[in-house]
């Protein structure tokens, strides 16, 4: 009972796994991604969706107002860049739009100039930028000009700001002027420009719209390659984003993601054809925070793994919703308080770097766990089997040495080299406990065959106890490097002998260790007469045994290829055959 009960407990499993995952951490944090739950390795693995911010993720978020492409009505363009300077916060340097437009106003006026032109304006009140009304409201004075009343934000909100909980107005001419002013809009938003509405009351009158300022905010340089290779690797990106419909469509054109994107009216009300949008669209435009976290909650609905990507206060709700939260490089710290992951370098380069890496972690944890179970199952059997049908023991040190030894020796499959899955890797406890048994069944059989058999036995002049005692050495001793070896046919889903492949190879360390580790028990095996750990066994015998087991993992590797062949990947846990990498863009997208 006590040698069943070691052999069943897997003791080195929690270890090895939680190196297996600070290694990976450590690993991801090279490639410029911080990982803040172990938890996201695994879940970025099986990642299928990704849902990205588009303002600073896929574009540089470095953007600047066009000044002379400005759309004014009753005001000069000058005008309207320093109103817009004046109704932006230049405390908040978060914001891409006010540090835009400020940034623009001290390179068209000059810095001293700017600042002069400022300062003769008197603030009173200033109310900031939220995603629910999408505009800032300032209040101030000027000696000539009178009390002054600017807004500048989304085109629409400005023009008539609707019952939304903020300083609500409705501007003069608002209806004569709306079909003009999406005119602008739209031909602005087809340009890739972003654009921000601007409207000013005098001495207490009616708010004018008075301007439709410009800005430019073009992808960056890798967006397209990396928005390519993350959906060669099995995964779906969607653009949701909070700027025009014309804006996300032209840049989803641009960046290659497809144009079907639609508004976020779309998501309202819920139905079973609205979360089939969800699921086919490219994305989503002018869209609130509650729009993001519906999206995600309906793509995992369906039952997919998704991943959100952000750098704002408003992306921290579905960044906090995703099974994968990633905050940007630059990311507001409520973002970041939200994600898995943050990224240390701009763009979504980092983010196919860490899919990559979490799919090694991924595959290192499988070959380990498919192993670590497989070879529990052939203990455990074989244990019963010689207790139940044939009255025989093995003694409690060996099954202490084997559940040690085999233990020990794995642990560098934390580092182990290992190759990244194409497709998402979706966890499946049925095919892994199907691998296992079948890598338990067989072990059991290739031991007993050996326990059964007269191939391999000591002296028959000697007494019954000692022939048992020389028996069940030769099975400790099959049993112990019989285990080890299979560690080479767990962590590939390809073959053991097919060594021109160099990503088939293992590490150097995990290599020696599991050979040193056979060499290690072989040793005490012939040696037995002078360590008294193992009950002595002949040295044709140990080369027998090492033979013997050799022969078996290539029947093994022969048996997997057979299964593969005939399209019964019953042994390779669910890992895909074929291997991620790092392919560039195809001629076609050049051109895009």
């Amino acid at each position: 009972v006590l040698a069943l009960v070691i052999g069943a407990v897997p003791i080195a499993l929690p270890l090895v796994m939680q190196v297996t995952m600070a290694i990976g951490a450590a690993s991801m944090a090279k490639r410029q991604a911080i990982v803040t739950h172990l938890t996201a390795l695994q879940e970025i693995a099986s990642m299928t969706v990704l849902c990205s911010d588009k303002t600073g993720t896929l574009t540089t978020a470095d953007m600047r107002v066009l000044p002379h492409r400005t759309w004014t009505h009753r005001m000069t363009k000058d005008d309207a860049l320093l109103y817009a300077c004046l109704a932006s916060n230049p405390a908040n340097k978060e914001d891409p739009i006010d540090k835009a437009i400020l940034g623009s106003g001290h390179e068209h006026f000059g810095e001293e100039e700017a600042d002069k032109l400022m300062n003769m304006y008197k603030k009173e009140k200033f109310v900031g930028f939220n995603p629910t009304v999408k505009r800032t409201v300032v209040y101030c004075e000027h000696e000539e000009k009178g009390k002054l009343k600017i807004s500048k934000g989304l085109v629409d909100k400005v023009l008539v700001t609707g019952d939304d909980g903020g300083d609500c107005w409705e501007c003069a001419d608002a209806e004569k002027m709306r079909e003009e002013l999406k005119e602008v809009d739209v031909r602005f938003s087809s340009q890739g420009y972003k654009t921000v509405g601007l409207a000013v009351a005098y001495d207490g009158g009616p708010m004018v719209f008075s301007a439709i300022i410009p800005m430019l905010d073009p992808p960056r340089n890798d967006t397209k390659l990396t928005i390519y290779r993350i959906r060669e690797a099995g995964i779906n990106v969607k653009m949701i984003t909070g700027d025009h419909l014309n804006i996300a469509i032209e840049t989803s054109r641009l960046i290659g993601l497809g144009t079907n994107v639609l508004p976020a009216s779309d998501l309202w009300p819920a139905s079973a054809t609205r979360d089939e949008t969800i699921v086919t669209s490219d994305g989503f435009a002018q869209v609130l925070p509650k729009d993001k976290r519906e999206v995600i909650l309906v793509l995992q609905n369906r039952g997919l793994v998704v991943g959100m990507t952000g750098d704002g206060v408003n992306d921290a709700p579905a960044l906090a919703q995703a099974q994968i939260g990633i905050a940007v490089d630059g990311a507001t710290e409520a973002a970041c308080s939200a994600a898995d992951i943050i990224l240390t370098q701009p763009g979504l380069s980092a983010i196919f770097d860490a899919v990559v890496e979490s799919r090694k972690i991924f595959a290192r944890l499988r070959s380990y766990v498919l192993y670590r179970i497989g070879a529990t199952i052939q203990i455990v059997l074989v244990l019963s089997i010689l207790i139940y049908a044939y009255n025989d023991t093995m003694p409690a040190l060996y099954v202490i040495l084997l559940a040690l030894v085999n233990d020990v020796t794995m642990l560098p499959v934390a580092s182990d080299n290992a190759s990244p899955s194409a497709l998402p890797e979706i966890p499946s406890m049925p095919q892994i406990l199907l691998a296992a048994f079948l890598y338990g069944f067989i072990g059991t059989g290739q031991t007993m065959a050996l326990y059964l058999s007269d191939v391999i036995h000591s002296d028959p002049s000697t007494d019954p106890e000692e022939r048992r005692k020389y028996r069940m050495a030769v099975t400790y001793l099959q049993m112990s490097i019989a285990v080890e070896l299979n560690i080479f046919s767990c962590r590939t889903p390809l073959y053991v002998g097919n060594i021109l492949r160099r990503d088939t190879w293992p590490s150097l360390l995990l290599f020696i260790c599991v050979m040193g580790g056979n060499l290690l028990v072989s040793l005490l095996a012939g040696f037995g007469d002078t360590f008294h750990v193992v009950h002595k066994v002949e040295w044709i015998d140990i080369a027998w045994i090492w033979l013997y087991d050799l022969g078996c993992l290539l029947v093994i590797d022969l048996l997997k290829r057979f299964l593969s062949v005939i399209g019964a990947d019953w042994m390779s846990a669910g890992a895909a055959g074929d291997v991620l990498g790092y392919p560039e863009l195809p001629d076609e997208f050049h051109g895009a």
